[in-house]
């Protein structure tokens, strides 16, 4: 082996690789990923083609859980192409780092457009601002100066993720081939509300930039841009919305990002793999197998919430990905038998069955004691009316005592483990002992039996759903620290004979499970709850 030159850095080699025996390195440093020596032979997926899903990632050998699949830096990344904040709010977004931002007293000392600070990091970075930078500082600017409304609809971000990617094919030509290599979904978007709102958004990038270019390009008879028409940029906004991943900065604020070989993870409610981003080493994904993956099965993670129910997610995936799933949990009428969006069946005139009713097609649900049927249409109609009040409860910071009267209005209709319930309750579990009308010193027994029974039921219903906690991790280790917390303070009163080896259990689990989301502040400020919390035992 002392003739072997190490297949990545060149250095002397002192082991082979440990799958196909023909390539070799010069230290465990250099052959750390599950791609080892990078031969096709070695690595741990191959990419195929289906006539209904398209292209996916599919297994090429037994993959033991916990083993690096993907490791990968995106061709570019950028704001969302959507925006959630309301248009009377003072509130701008970065355009170096993409955090939020609620002044204007800052800004690219090159372009003027708004920043959390002159020497941003993001500013000067040849993979984020430096892209557009010198492009946009030549747009027509905010219409009148002073009006918020104008300097809100001038500096907008919704639409620098496209034109960071128009302008990659005179930055980088490679990238942008890349990127248009990718499914764009065109035919489907056609008559979609996504293709409208593109188009307002081609509007936008065609009076402040575009139209200017063009010119600009006339009068001095040069091509800046070969490519800049509607054609193109309804692509580049299907190629967006069909491939980018949503990336969770430190302070909860999302962007999102195109990855080459990430994009092609398949769909499915029940994900089989899991991802980080490592912000330090330009938003470098990592993705890893949640479980043992047998050879032959597709790399899947999920494109929808976890906590949404089967009519909602089929809706969002309908509407953003134009496809059905048909997973394990979506066939299932009661999904997974968590009862997530079962109904009681009010029965008939002779009164109540005391059955439930789940969703048996896709236009109707069907009681499990008795013939009633009922219109999806009817169902939507009165779970959103019920919607609306839980929303509207919940944002107003409620007290303990107004959500167990809404829970209580609410349950003659609803299976317990409703999504709606389950909305209230996991927001209920974490204001018993903690809210100034309910602290822990005065709860009754009953008071602590209730916050118990339920944290015990909803972590039923999150492990069933999230069985491998890739997607709501933070639900279920609140959920566990919750009962932890209850348990103890029942421990302290003597309220029952409780086992500190379960709290302490319960404890362990949440830190495990809170671990992966460990880089969020939500995440980095449960986890020290957790650890105090441990010190105790």
């Amino acid at each position: 082996m002392d003739s072997e030159k190490c297949g990545k850095c060149g250095k002397v080699a002192t082991s082979m690789c440990i799958n196909c025996k023909t390539a070799f390195y010069c230290s465990r440093e250099c052959q750390k990923s599950d791609w080892k020596c990078h031969k096709t032979q070695c690595r741990s997926f191959e990419i195929v083609s289906d006539e209904k899903i398209g292209r996916l990632l599919r297994a090429s050998r037994d993959i033991s859980a916990g083993n690096i699949l993907i490791s990968e830096s995106p061709i570019i990344i950028g704001p969302k192409w959507t925006l959630d904040e309301d248009e009377e709010m003072l509130k701008f977004t970065c355009v170096g780092c993409f955090e939020t931002i609620n002044t204007l007293y800052y800004k690219c000392p090159s372009c003027s457009w708004p920043a959390c600070s002159s020497e941003c990091i993001g500013l000067l970075n040849s993979e984020l601002h430096d892209i557009e930078c010198q492009f946009i500082k030549f747009g027509n600017g905010p219409k009148e100066k002073t009006n918020i409304k104008s300097i809100k609809g001038y500096f907008r971000m919704d639409t620098m993720l496209a034109l960071k990617i128009l302008l990659l094919q005179r930055k980088n030509p490679k990238k942008f081939q890349a990127i248009m290599d990718m499914e764009s979904n065109e035919k489907n978007r056609l008559l979609t509300s996504n293709f409208k709102e593109a188009e307002e958004k081609i509007l936008f990038l065609e009076e402040n930039f575009l139209n200017p270019l063009e010119k600009a390009e006339e009068k001095n008879g040069q091509t800046i841009l070969p490519l800049k028409d509607r054609k193109i940029l309804h692509k580049i906004f299907g190629i967006i919305e069909t491939n980018a991943i949503y990336i969770n900065l430190q302070t909860g604020t999302e962007i999102c990002g195109l990855y080459p070989t990430a994009a092609l993870l398949q769909h499915s409610c029940l994900p089989n793999v899991s991802y980080k981003f490592d912000m330090k080493s330009g938003f470098k994904i990592s993705v890893k197998a949640a479980k043992d993956i047998k050879k032959g099965e597709a790399f899947s993670t999920s494109y929808t919430h976890v906590l949404w129910p089967t009519s909602v997610r089929q809706q969002h995936l309908m509407d953003t990905k134009y496809f059905t799933c048909n997973c394990e949990r979506c066939i299932d009428p009661t999904e997974l038998g968590t009862n997530f969006a079962t109904l009681r069946c009010i029965g008939s005139d002779e009164g109540p069955c005391n059955g439930f009713q789940t969703q048996t097609s896709k236009f109707e649900f069907s009681c499990n004691k008795c013939p009633i049927k009922v219109s999806m249409e009817h169902v939507n109609m009165i779970t959103g009316r019920m919607n609306e009040e839980v929303d509207n409860l919940l944002s107003l910071s409620p007290n303990p005592a107004t959500i167990e009267d809404l829970i209580e209005k609410l349950s003659p209709f609803l299976h317990p483990n409703h999504y709606l319930l389950f909305n209230l309750k996991h927001t209920l579990v974490q204001l018993y002992g903690k809210h100034k009308d309910s602290p822990y010193d005065t709860l009754s027994i009953d008071n602590y039996k209730r916050k118990l029974s339920m944290c015990e039921e909803m972590i039923k219903v999150v492990t069933a759903l999230d069985p491998l906690s890739i997607r709501i991790a933070f639900y279920t280790s609140i959920l566990l620290y919750e009962k932890a917390m209850c348990m103890y303070e029942m421990h302290k009163h003597k309220y029952d004979n409780i086992d500190l080896n379960e709290v302490k259990k319960c404890l362990e689990d949440a830190k495990k499970i809170i671990s992966v989301e460990e880089d969020l502040t939500e995440g980095k400020q449960l986890l020290q709850k957790i650890e105090n919390a441990l010190i105790k035992f």
